[in-house]
């Protein structure tokens, strides 16, 4: 499954209005704020239609998973379907567990979880978590309308820091790319997103800055947050592009015509059942269209290619202008 799918859901008293790009989203939020209302309107007209009230418009096929039934559980439920978008109500413990994690990156289907609890198992962008808002400015419509916002969508917040460290979660490419490219700081690598916090903790006073690949750092970035504002320090900030591949790519280093459309539009060739996450796509995306070329590019190893200085500069160029280094 692939693509952009959108959703109308409406009642008398509500209304919304929503995308889905990924194979995973996370809706959060409090008590009172949305969620269960969405889901039992779309899990109502899905039973019976019209004849519950309500009204679902989308441009795909989607299941709504509330409990188990008695004689039937979740795997029963949700195995057989294909090229569907699952929704599934919080309180539904299986999806905390290594099983449900191998399902949904096999299965080839699109999944809405609403949960307050980061998903560990699973690896999930954080442009994919979202809180539903109430819009109060909409006067064209006579319902409450309710959309859906992207929480994670407003770092890095700097606030002064001089990024005397950068820690990376890149042991590889990205971290051997750093090393050359931000000469002014001392660059450490933590050997993977859920070593971060022990790293920034270990390190010695001193402003830091953290690159981490935003793609799949879903369930992590809560953790980070609250830690690196307990540490006073120093000034810890955190930036999460796509990936390492991705700034490349995006850096207008490589030539090819086909590359904007992909970037433009990258739900239309990430296809779920092949791709646990962005990150993956845009690692192979770049692996096959250096294949052949100077510009070949290995994921362990960085191609010097990538160390020249005009280079260095063109992708050093896709990081967010409150970054000065």
């Amino acid at each position: 499954m692939r693509g952009n799918y959108w959703f109308k859901a409406k009642s008398k008293k509500v209304l919304f209005e929503f995308s889905i790009r990924r194979n995973i989203t996370v809706i959060k939020g409090d008590s009172a704020t949305g969620k269960t209302t969405l889901l039992h309107i779309l899990y109502e007209y899905l039973r019976i239609g019209k004849q519950s009230g309500y009204s679902v418009s989308t441009n795909t096929a989607y299941y709504v998973y509330i409990r188990d039934e008695v004689g039937r559980d979740w795997k029963d439920a949700l195995y057989p379907l294909k090229n569907t978008i699952i929704f599934i109500e919080e309180n539904n413990d299986f999806i905390f567990t290594e099983e449900f994690a191998s399902f949904v990156k096999k299965s080839g289907n699109y999944f809405v979880l609403v949960t307050r609890a980061p998903l560990k198992m699973l690896p999930y962008s954080i442009h994919e978590i979202y809180e539903i808002i109430t819009d109060g400015k909409r006067t064209d419509i006579k319902e409450s309308y309710h959309e859906f916002k992207e929480i994670y969508s407003n770092y890095p917040i700097l606030e002064n820091n001089k990024i005397q460290n950068v820690v990376t979660e890149d042991s590889n490419s990205g971290y051997q790319f750093w090393t050359k490219a931000l000469v002014g700081s001392k660059v450490i690598s933590s050997n993977g997103n859920a070593n971060i916090i022990k790293q920034v903790k270990n390190l010695e006073p001193g402003d830091t800055l953290v690159i981490a690949d935003g793609a799949a750092f879903g369930s992590l970035i809560e953790s980070c947050l609250s830690s690196f504002r307990a540490q006073t320090n120093r000034r810890i900030s955190l930036w999460m592009p796509e990936s390492f591949e991705y700034l490349i790519l995006k850096s207008g280093v490589l030539r090819n015509e086909e590359l904007i459309s992909i970037l433009n539009n990258v739900s239309q060739y990430v296809e779920s059942e092949k791709y646990e996450s962005w990150e993956n796509f845009f690692t192979e995306l770049l692996i096959t269209l250096t294949a052949d070329g100077v510009e070949r590019y290995s994921k362990n190893v960085l191609n010097a290619y990538y160390l020249q200085e005009w280079i260095i500069e063109k992708i050093k160029g896709q990081m967010p202008k409150e970054i000065k280094l």
